[in-house]
């Protein structure tokens, strides 16, 4: 007769129940029970792949108090990284690891290197994390596990007040000089550095790019959106011209070298979790608020829109484009969309509620579309016929173009 198998119990394990529902008494017992058992060396067979939760969840324990070695690039700038004395302490980077350490029960230890010294030190194995980084800014992708996006990253052409605005590349002359980073990889740029049409004009940080306008020593530079609003709030008489020109739009990751020795999965689990808590979005707004922009495919003809113009739009008091076309309104909803009521349109949500009920009950309009998210939206302005919408500026890319930019709020 073959005996019986036991039933996996409180009793069975010889566990002690934990107060709890009825039926319930002696989970979270069995729980800890569970994950000693997954916790031996059967499991840790490299052709073995489990769920990533299941991964994060033993290393976390037994890796608690170790430190998590992060690179910083002496090159970043505010609102993404801030040094005092060599050292990073704060800024949307530190923030984003620190808050992660936190929930993973280790220390940080940063590396503050150039950028020209990261790879090598990923090569040595000295580097448990990077953040700050896409896939097409790295020459080796392959050589990182890579976490989910955290957020989008716009990257803009900009220009001095006294440079001609532009609306395509193809408008700078051949040899153009554009102010960049030392060591920072362009996409949208690099075919055009490469074959001469374009000049890089480096230096070593970012700050120092953005003061280039000021100093007049380039007309144009390229760098992120955040970082130029930060700059324009925090140094009066910056002499930025109010345009821009949409180069590349990126996604913002953490990636964790392959090399490293802490585990991956545990690390972009904790990423992940800091994502689906809204966490990383509060780290973003505490250094950069939401900076609307009002936009349209780049193929409409529509030039630049007065603060004017705009505000009769959106209030439903013109019901036509400038040179014909009905337009089609839209906007990105959430705290951008009171941003850009208060500060174009001069109203608050109430009112601006008040004012399109009644041209929806007259049948004279609709209200404008709105939208959760900025991907949803580019779609939708694409698709859509005389559409126009505004949006965050970091949700920029170069299938749309800017016909009205508010003035960048004070810090």
């Amino acid at each position: 007769m073959n005996a019986r198998a036991r039933p996996c119990t409180c009793d069975s394990l010889r566990l002690r129940p934990v107060p709890g529902r009825a039926g319930r008494a002696c989970l979270p017992a069995l729980l800890l029970a569970a994950s000693a058992m997954l916790a031996t060396p059967a499991l840790a067979q490299p052709s073995v792949q489990a769920p990533l939760q299941t991964l994060a969840s033993a290393p976390a324990r037994s890796e608690a108090g170790k430190a998590l070695r992060v690179s910083a690039v002496q090159s970043w700038s505010a609102p993404y990284a801030f040094y005092r004395d060599g050292a990073l302490v704060a800024g949307i980077n530190h923030d984003i690891v620190q808050t992660l350490a936190e929930q993973l029960g280790l220390t940080v230890q940063t590396q503050v290197l150039p950028r020209t010294r990261v790879d090598a030190a990923v090569l040595a194995g000295d580097v448990d994390l990077r953040c700050h980084l896409s896939r097409d800014w790295v020459r080796n992708p392959e050589a990182y596990h890579w976490g989910p996006p955290l957020f989008e990253l716009a990257t803009v052409l900009a220009g001095h007040e006294s440079a001609v605005p532009i609306t395509a590349l193809d408008q700078l002359h051949r040899g153009q000089t554009i102010g960049t980073v030392l060591g920072f990889v362009y996409p949208g740029l690099e075919e055009r550095f490469n074959d001469g049409r374009l000049r890089r004009d480096d230096t070593f940080a970012v700050d120092r790019n953005l003061q280039k306008l000021k100093l007049i020593r380039s007309p144009y530079i390229v760098s992120d959106t955040r970082e130029i609003e930060w700059h324009m709030r925090n140094t009066p008489g910056h002499q930025f011209a109010n345009w821009r020109l949409p180069i590349t739009r990126t996604e913002f990751r953490c990636a964790v070298p392959r090399n490293g020795r802490l585990d991956a999965a545990m690390l972009l689990a904790g990423l992940e979790r800091l994502q689906a808590s809204g966490r990383i979005e509060q780290i973003i707004r505490n250094y950069s608020p939401p900076q609307p922009v009002l936009v349209m495919s780049a193929q409409n003809s529509v030039k630049l829109l007065s603060q004017q113009q705009v505000a009769a739009l959106f209030l439903g008091e013109t019901l036509e484009l400038p040179g014909g076309g009905r337009p089609v309104l839209g906007s990105q909803s959430g705290e951008l969309k009171h941003e850009f009521y208060n500060r174009v349109l001069e109203k608050d949500a109430a009112q601006v509620k008040a004012i399109w009920s009644r041209m929806t009950f007259s049948g004279r309009g609709r209200a404008p579309r709105e939208f959760g998210q900025s991907a949803a939206l580019r779609a939708w302005l694409l698709n859509t016929p005389n559409a126009l919408a505004f949006m965050d500026s970091s949700g920029l890319d170069p299938s749309l173009k800017i016909v009205y930019m508010p003035p960048v709020s004070p810090p």
